[in-house]
């Protein structure tokens, strides 16, 4: 996730009803994303103690926006060493195929082997660098982001008792960039939500104001108006967690192909993981097929 996927330990603060500091004295955007930064390694290697069911629903859309198909999956998420492992379980609401079904726990169960195969000290390695490797990438994105920006505050919005501020983000009148990450940002605009409080972006919003031509367009493009959305929400123990992810795309690949998609990603039932309940499980299964 996603991204794709978000944690503050924190639990949940002041009181709703407690008055925001003066406009003259309140953070602005850089300094509400400069916090944001700061904390991310925390809060993202809570996130990858839970695993989590993902759905992804795809509108294949006609060329006036009507859907003209709908297509989903939904997948167990579980963390590893690597990254995560994505589990199908069902298509289109409806449960797998005893055959798929045999497909997927073989492969589950081939990679619940090789984790157990890792001494703690080398699982714990390879999650520590494949940890760094997302929250480096996280934190020069954002760090990108308030090169190329100009942010624009607009008014707050309270949310479910908590105040949000609210910035709107364009490109810098002439900014040219410099990097392949600088220049697919210049050509983003957008708004912003983040919990002051929190140190916390809880929505984004991005729109596509120009086309973004992959290898000189020779491999394709994503239009202009190809827009996306993401938020996140905080449970009872103050754990940040990804809701949604909304991405309507234009675009075209390899000159021929028209592409015009709207994909849903949305996250559910997140449970604290280990891998040693899931061996346990598998060793369960193992005896009661040994006694039949």
């Amino acid at each position: 996730m996603t991204s794709c996927a978000f944690i503050l330990a924190a639990q949940l603060v002041a009181s709703p009803a407690t008055p925001l500091p003066s406009t003259a004295t309140r953070p602005d955007a850089r300094r509400l994303l400069e916090r944001v930064i700061q904390i991310q390694e925390l809060r993202q290697e809570q996130q990858r103690e839970y695993s989590y069911l993902e759905t992804v629903t795809t509108e294949y859309l006609r060329k006036d926006g009507t859907i003209d198909h709908t297509e989903s999956k939904t997948f167990q998420v579980t963390p590893s060493p690597e990254g995560e492992y994505r589990r199908l379980v069902t298509e289109d609401g409806h449960p797998l195929s005893p055959k798929k079904e045999k497909e997927e726990e073989e492969k589950f169960r081939k990679y619940i082997e090789k984790q157990m195969k890792f001494s703690d000290a080398e699982r714990q390695h390879a999650t520590s660098e494949k940890l760094a490797s997302r929250v480096g990438r996280f934190q020069t994105r954002l760090r990108e982001a308030l090169e190329v920006y100009e942010f624009t505050p607009l008014p707050d919005e309270k949310l479910e008792g908590r105040r949000l501020r609210r910035f709107q983000f364009a490109p810098r009148e002439g900014y040219r960039p410099h990097s392949r990450g600088t220049d697919i940002l210049n050509r983003i605009e957008g708004t912003v939500w983040i919990d002051p409080r929190q140190a916390q972006i809880t929505k984004l919003h991005m729109i596509f104001r120009e086309d973004l031509k992959f290898f000189f367009g020779l491999f394709g493009r994503v239009s202009k108006g190809s827009e996306a959305t993401a938020e996140q929400w905080q449970d009872e123990s103050g754990l940040w967690l990804m809701d949604h992810i909304t991405a309507t795309l234009d675009a075209r690949l390899y000159f021929l192909k028209k592409y015009r998609r709207r994909i849903v990603y949305s996250y559910s039932d997140y449970e604290k993981y280990s891998v040693e309940t899931e061996e346990g499980d598998f060793r369960e299964l193992d005896s009661e097929e040994g006694s039949r």
